[in-house]
């Protein structure tokens, strides 16, 4: 791929698909997380990919803002009504000088997403110094003020999470796709989940990713996890 295409990754036509995420209380879907695709097949479906290379190539921020306009544009009006959308954003993009004013103008265009856009921070090696700045704290705070939930994904990958959830104070946390896998047998999983849910319990709230067998499905019920995401409950997909 020429340099010249590279640096026109902001402008790669996109698509959105939405993956499902289930209240296990009541069976009913809760929220939908926005999922990034390139239609015309560059980067051969790797997302990842693609933003490094936007990051390497100076459009991180526009890549990144561009998919949340879509995921907003994209997503079916009436379904704000009722359900939250989770969108992904990478620390770098809240703290680039232009973010606060991209937001201000989202909620001026798009009046439906009050209190119902829940940004999930993106977190990558390369940014991880960036959660260290008191800036990007505040960066947070104002961003809570404004009416933005946040989420933090793949709770218990790295034991740096943990102080990530205590520091951040997420509306939601996300546990990494690890626990749901073969939680049925794991005693040791299940009383991992079960000290995260005591934990979160009146502070936030606790899905589970990643869930993909029944047997899986039915010991998270059983835990009384509220929340959960993953391809038995809903693959993603174009709305």
């Amino acid at each position: 791929m020429s340099i010249d295409r590279l640096t026109r990754i902001e402008d790669q036509i996109i698509e959105i698909v939405y993956q499902p995420m289930w209240n296990l209380n009541n069976w009913k879907v809760f929220a939908y997380e926005a999922l990034l695709r390139f239609p015309n097949g560059v980067f051969s479906g790797n997302i990842e990919k693609a933003f490094e290379l936007a990051r390497e190539n100076g459009c991180l921020y526009e890549l990144d803002t561009k998919a949340i306009i879509h995921a907003i544009e994209s997503f079916p009006i009436d379904r704000f009504q009722e359900e939250l959308l989770f969108i992904n954003i990478y620390p770098s993009t809240i703290l680039h000088e232009n973010f606060e004013h991209f937001i201000q103008l989202l909620q001026e265009n798009y009046p439906q997403i009050e209190k119902k856009i829940v940004f999930e921070l993106s977190e990558t090696d390369k940014e991880e110094s960036i959660w260290e700045l008191s800036q990007f704290k505040e960066k947070i705070a104002v961003f809570k003020d404004y009416g933005f939930r946040i989420a933090i994904d793949d709770i218990g990958k790295g034991g740096a999470s943990l102080r990530k959830i205590i520091e951040f104070s997420p509306h939601f946390i996300k546990l990494d796709r690890y626990f749901a896998s073969n939680l049925h047998k794991s005693k040791e999983k299940q009383q991992m989940v079960t000290l995260l849910l005591q934990y979160s319990k009146q502070r936030m709230e606790l899905i589970l990713e990643g869930v993909e067998k029944n047997k899986d499905l039915a010991q998270a019920i059983a835990l009384n996890i509220s929340f959960a995401q993953g391809y038995l409950l809903g693959k993603p997909e174009t709305i």
